[in-house]
């Protein structure tokens, strides 16, 4: 046996010493890493949500006009949530015994820690209905639905407790809401 032999079987007894006893990955290490960033970012629909954590994130309605603040649109895909952007929310349904359930929001403003946001519907309901505002169809209704944004009401919620998927509320859509904000609410 040469020295060429035996250091090839010198390597292969270290091999089979210090081979990981864990099972390899089914998924590559990219498609792990990838899957990683977008839970962090909220981008994977996760319907296994638990409803403990779904019924944790306070929410807080207040008047419209007692809210009142500039308003901008200034959407970024930084990490934050910021006007424009249209976030998702575990909010009461109609009714004390009704499930939480999933909400759109359009984002009007911002604290440090909290997101101002509008409460965005699909129910043809509020068609004419007070308070309600006519926004059309978007990404914030995945069937493409006409929808409506409750304009009489701010909710604030930590930004901790919403779920961001990269919508974007069209910028002449929100300078319609912004102007409607301004007449009738006193925002700046």
């Amino acid at each position: 046996m040469g020295l060429k032999d035996g250091i090839h079987n010198l390597l292969g007894k270290l091999r089979e010493r210090f081979r990981p006893t864990a099972p390899p990955p089914t998924e590559s290490p990219l498609e792990l890493g990838l899957q990683r960033l977008n839970d962090r970012l909220g981008l994977n629909n996760n319907d296994d949500v638990d409803p403990e954590l779904r019924a944790a994130t306070a929410i807080h309605v207040e008047p419209t006009d007692q809210m009142a603040r500039s308003i901008f649109y200034a959407p970024d895909m930084d990490g934050q949530a910021d006007p424009g952007e249209v976030v998702w929310i575990w909010a009461p349904s109609d009714g004390p015994d009704k499930p939480l359930r999933e909400r759109a929001l359009l984002v009007v403003g911002r604290t440090r820690h909290t997101i101002l946001g509008l409460l965005i519907s699909p129910n043809p309901e509020h068609d004419g209905e007070e308070g309600w505002m006519d926004i059309g169809a978007g990404e914030w209704d995945t069937s493409g639905r006409q929808c409506w944004l409750r304009i009489d009401r701010v909710v604030e919620v930590s930004e901790l407790g919403i779920r961001r998927q990269g919508a974007i509320f069209p910028r002449r859509r929100f300078e319609r809401v912004a102007n409607r904000l301004r007449s009738r609410y006193a925002w700046g």
